[in-house]
């Protein structure tokens, strides 16, 4: 068995100061050593930093006894000196994706899916009284700031629970989150908050044949629109990565609060030119450009003017596309910034 990685320990999070700027971002490969884009990031100087899947990937993905592989990538994120700098001054939030899971496109069947977590929750420094140390999955919320500025951040595990619908392995109907997850869910979305920013690792609102999101789980989909949308907040926000590129997407509904998506993918891993010409990314969910080259995300909150701006970023901290998300209590109507 391959060492134990270092802790990947970062600064503490205020949970007494109103947000005012979080970044996000998904899909880095430190072994390729292509790390300026952190630098951009603390330039931006986030109060949070939401890492949301495929954090690192293994050299080879062969599910031995051990995740050798595995321990391995997060060693080399060990070592990424300009990461380490971001976690000393920069509170950091982690949830998986497959590749930091263990296995591409793996869900519920992954047979190391225990052995992964308890690496995950040793690497990512989680505390032993965290709650996601007594249960399955790596699923997490917090709550940030003071009442009538509070934020709530929501990581959704979709890779732990993950059941293909009509999967003939499986004794129960499809899932994405698991019923404990979806219990869960909806009791965390029961506290009070006015702004909540929920993390899908994977894309929730496109409707794009290729690639993975919950498009090809459309029941679930529905189920964790509807909740969210319901939730009493003055703004909700859906993060997301895994795709290779950034998007903004937005579903409306006559009778249903507008909601907006921004994915944000990959930090240094780009897709190929050859998979950019031959791909077909025609979503009519999306709005705006595609953009493949490395990127990061960030929202920002501005409670004075009770309004969100959520922008795409290059690698170089250049701005490549914004959208506004005004707050409001009965409803949300993004418009182009």
């Amino acid at each position: 068995m391959a060492p134990a990685p270092p802790r990947l320990s970062s600064a503490p999070l205020d949970t007494t100061t109103p947000l005012s700027k979080i970044a996000f971002g998904s899909c880095y490969v430190p072994q390729f050593e292509e790390s300026m884009i952190w630098h951009a990031i603390a330039a931006a100087q986030p109060q949070l930093f939401l890492f949301l899947g495929d954090n690192v990937y293994q050299s080879e993905e062969t599910a031995q006894p051990g995740l050798k592989e595995l321990r391995e990538a997060y060693a080399a994120l060990a070592r990424d000196q300009p990461f380490a700098q971001l976690r000393a001054q920069t509170p950091v939030l982690a949830v998986w994706d497959d590749h930091d899971y263990g296995l591409n496109d793996a869900g519920a069947e992954f047979p190391l899916k225990h052995e992964s977590e308890a690496l995950f929750e040793q690497v990512w420094a989680i505390a032993a009284q965290d709650p996601r140390r007594g249960r399955e999955g790596v699923y997490h919320q917090q709550r940030i700031g003071p009442e009538g500025r509070t934020t709530q951040v929501i990581l959704l595990d979709t890779r732990f629970f993950r059941v293909p619908a009509g999967d003939p392995e499986q004794d129960r109907a499809g899932t994405m989150l698991g019923d404990a997850q979806w219990q869960w869910l909806a009791s965390v979305l029961r506290q009070p908050a006015r702004v909540r920013v929920v993390a899908s690792s994977i894309p929730v609102l496109s409707r794009r044949e290729a690639g993975e999101s919950w498009h090809h789980w459309p029941t679930e989909r529905e189920r964790l629109i509807q909740m969210i949308t319901s939730a009493r907040s003055d703004a909700v926000v859906l993060i997301s990565g895994d795709s290779h590129f950034g998007a903004f997407y937005d579903q409306s509904r006559a009778g249903r609060r507008p909601l907006v998506e921004l994915t944000s993918s990959a930090l240094n891993f780009p897709l190929p030119k050859r998979a950019r010409e031959s791909g077909d990314f025609r979503d009519p969910a999306r709005r705006g450009a595609v953009h493949f080259a490395a990127n990061f995300a960030t929202i920002e909150i501005d409670w004075s003017r009770a309004t969100l701006s959520l922008g795409l970023h290059a690698a170089t901290g250049v701005e490549l596309e914004r959208r506004r998300v005004p707050m409001a209590a009965r409803g949300m109507s993004p418009t182009a910034g």
